[in-house]
């Protein structure tokens, strides 16, 4: 009788203690899940926008150097909101510090008027705002350096201006030390 209770109760408990062992298992593996399909969802948005990001930055340079096209001015201003509403919603931290300072200075610059320093320092934050998205989706530092040289013409007789502006935002908003010319 005895050992039939003992037995009973050894089933009993192996029973239990599966069972908690299989609901936590479970419950890990939902959290995971979850994770990754939500890293997924992130990295699905946010792998285009580096090269959308560039493409404006692009759009807005060659705009200031013609006519000033009002139709021009309304597309890009619709794809300044549609990539600070998908980088507030999916981007990283840093990313979002980099694009509120751009807004910030945006504002600022309307209101108090602009510094003819400004261009270092914007296209600098366009700049490295592509690199830490291109670094949050690929795992990839790539120095900003390497698009100044690619695309500025005159970025070697700016180059100083340029390394300053940049290295003064990474300082700023605490950036990776990788994103410094």
């Amino acid at each position: 009788m005895i050992k039939e209770i003992i037995t009973t109760l050894i089933t009993s408990l192996v029973s239990v203690i599966g069972f908690i062992v299989t609901y936590r298992s479970l419950m890990k593996s939902f959290k995971n899940e979850l994770r990754k399909s939500r890293d997924s969802l992130a990295l699905e948005k946010m792998s285009t926008v580096p090269y959308d990001i560039l493409e404006l930055f692009d759009d807005l340079m060659e705009s200031s150097h013609f006519k000033k096209d009002s139709q021009k001015a309304k597309e890009n201003q619709k794809t300044f909101k549609k990539l600070m509403n998908t980088i507030y919603s999916y981007g990283s931290i840093n990313a979002i510090k980099i694009f509120a300072l751009m807004q910030k200075e945006n504002y600022d610059r309307v209101n108090q008027g602009g510094n003819p320093d400004d261009i270092y320092r914007i296209s600098s934050m366009y700049v490295l705002l592509a690199t830490q998205i291109k670094y949050d989706v690929t795992g990839i530092v790539v120095s900003p350096n390497s698009w100044f040289e690619m695309r500025i013409t005159d970025y070697s007789s700016n180059m100083e201006k340029y390394k300053r502006a940049n290295n003064k935002i990474v300082d700023e908003l605490r950036l990776s030390r990788g994103f410094k010319i």
